[in-house]
């Protein structure tokens, strides 16, 4: 029951962070212009679309976890409001485990929002010629969804001052579900269809293993949070993220090569030290038509867990001896 209680906290306190709906609706603008954007591409327009939106979804989530994670750690800590906390019968891996929980689970609602968003983009589709047809039943349906959420969230912000970023996340959550159900019915003409047609099942598989790349990466910001600010802990974590992406073509072939003993376990050490995010970009796949079958996200859930386990213990060691009196304040 603590650690429920610390994870719910932190996650009301990271959905009620204004950078937390800046964030959100800045991703859900660039994924509702782009394919006006990438209407203009010389080349394959829906992989510019594809690529446009898996790449909003990734960076997005590495800004909320930098933030996220810093203000339910770090921040606690300069502001001393932790103390209210580790006063209390509650052990430290205890608070550790909340706060990943509580933020984990913060990520999971912001990457299904942008996955329901991403849904009707791609639906949509890239128009690169003048006589291809809007869709107007997502057009309608989303831009409603939409402005809905903004009014009455801002109806309910004004009358009875309710913050604005949770309410607009607990409206606009179901009603882009809504959105994104009730459009799967019909096609451009506003015929009724099968169920499902222009939705792929692949992205969401994509999508799915994208919110485990930024889990990680959630992860190392609690890590790096216990000891540093949110503008370090936003720097490694990008550095990691590039590092992440290029080492299986650096790092793997020497894993392969080394006969030695020695140097073999040396560099698998050194490729397992970084976490593999090119395991989660899932791009070509979409691109070739390939399917992605459940057994990879099965595989890709468990390296993740894994890899989430051991930055939770990480954490819980450095925040172990960390010192949060007024005495360590600088």
């Amino acid at each position: 029951m603590k650690i429920y209680a610390i994870a719910k906290v932190t996650f009301l306190q990271i959905i009620r962070q204004p950078i937390f709906g800046v964030l959100l609706l800045v991703a859900r603008g660039l994924m509702t212009i782009a394919p006006s954007i990438t209407g203009f591409t010389m080349d394959d327009d829906t992989k510019m679309l594809q690529d446009l939106g898996l790449s909003t979804i990734l960076l997005t989530g590495l800004l909320l976890s930098a933030f996220g994670a810093s203000g339910a750690i770090s921040a606690e800590i300069e502001d001393q409001t932790i103390l209210t906390i580790v006063s209390k019968p509650i052990n430290r891996l205890s608070f550790i485990a909340g706060k990943f929980i509580g933020v984990l689970a913060s990520l999971l609602l912001a990457n299904i929002f942008m996955l329901l968003v991403f849904l009707l983009v791609l639906r949509h589709g890239v128009l690169s010629a003048a006589y291809m047809e809007r869709d107007i039943p997502v057009i309608v349906f989303g831009l409603s969804a939409a402005a809905a959420t903004l009014i009455i969230a801002g109806l309910l912000n004004y009358l009875f001052d309710w913050q604005f970023a949770p309410t607009a996340m607990g409206l606009g959550l179901p009603l882009m579900t809504f959105a994104v159900v009730i459009a799967g019915f019909f096609d451009k003409h506003w015929q009724f269809q099968t169920f499902g047609k222009g939705y792929s099942i692949d992205v969401i598989k994509a999508c799915i293993l994208l919110t485990l790349a930024v889990w990680i990466l959630a992860g190392i910001c609690l890590v790096c949070s216990t000891r540093l600010n949110v503008v370090w802990t936003l720097v490694i974590c990008f550095v990691i993220l590039c590092f992440g992406m290029i080492w299986d073509h650096y790092v793997l072939p020497h894993v392969v090569a080394s006969s030695h003993m020695v140097a073999k376990a040396g560099w698998s050490a050194l490729y397992a030290a970084v976490p593999n995010f090119q395991s989660f970009w899932m791009l070509d796949a979409l691109d070739t038509d390939k399917h992605i079958p459940w057994s990879y996200v099965a595989h890709a859930v468990g390296y993740a867990m894994c890899y989430i386990l051991a930055m939770m213990f990480l954490a819980y060691a450095l925040f172990l001896e960390r010192q949060v009196g007024l005495a360590n304040k600088i």
